[in-house]
């Protein structure tokens, strides 16, 4: 990821040298029009510097990274608008100077609505993804503590209704909402129990456990 950030920031560097070399060696008139167009050009510029480091930086996991492109993109539209922007009043050196003003603000404009916009949708897909991770993880947690339960049981019966009761964790929607909060810890409760129980109440204790775990899920479904 580092190496290909490096290599952008040099193609990016390359581009802007062969944009002023290109600029400047094409003889027109640089009026007032001209350097306001190439000002707010240099600014676009400068600016994918920072919408590549903020795209970069943020990249924890490879999704994160893969959902950093889109800020990339829309940066680089940004700039490919400022360019053409810039052409145009390039061609037009005597044309009143707010034109050029406010043509390239309102280019700016929207280009940072969209850039804020993109990377705070990122952040929240990543937040979410996130939050549910946590929650998968805790549930595998809850699914190998009932294994190992299972496994430690010498009644056939109370194995079997254990390695049932780990099949419906294993399964559970790990999507899940604070309002859920008690009964999950209720369910976390009882599961930790179950080692300080002898096998006949196990059984009794698992079947709570997936009623439990069924209200649970149903909740979660009506709160989508």
């Amino acid at each position: 990821m580092i190496k290909n950030k490096k290599f952008g920031y040099i193609i990016l560097v390359i581009a802007f040298v062969l944009f002023n070399v290109i600029v400047f060696a094409i003889p027109t008139v640089k009026s007032s029009a001209f350097w306001i167009a190439y000002s707010f050009t240099v600014v676009a510029f400068a600016a994918q510097m920072a919408i590549w480091k903020v795209a970069f930086n943020k990249a924890y996991t490879l999704k994160s990274r893969f959902l950093g492109l889109p800020l990339i993109h829309v940066g680089l539209v940004y700039l490919i608008l400022q360019l053409i922007t810039f052409i145009v009043f390039m061609s037009l050196p005597t044309i009143a100077s707010w034109i050029p003003v406010v043509t390239c603000a309102i280019v700016l404009g929207l280009s940072g609505i969209f850039l804020i916009s993109t990377d705070l949708g990122r952040e929240e897909v990543v937040r979410v993804e996130e939050k549910v991770q946590r929650k998968v993880s805790t549930l595998k947690e809850l699914q190998l503590d009932v294994e190992m339960i299972a496994e430690a049981q010498s009644d056939p019966e109370a194995r079997k209704v254990l390695k049932e009761l780990a099949e419906k964790i294993r399964y559970s929607d790990p999507i899940s909402d604070n309002s859920l909060a008690p009964l999950e810890e209720e369910i976390k409760s009882k599961v930790s129990a179950l080692n300080s129980k002898v096998e006949a109440e196990i059984i009794a204790s698992a079947k709570d456990i997936e009623l439990l775990l069924l209200e649970r899920n149903k909740k979660t479904k009506l709160l989508k």
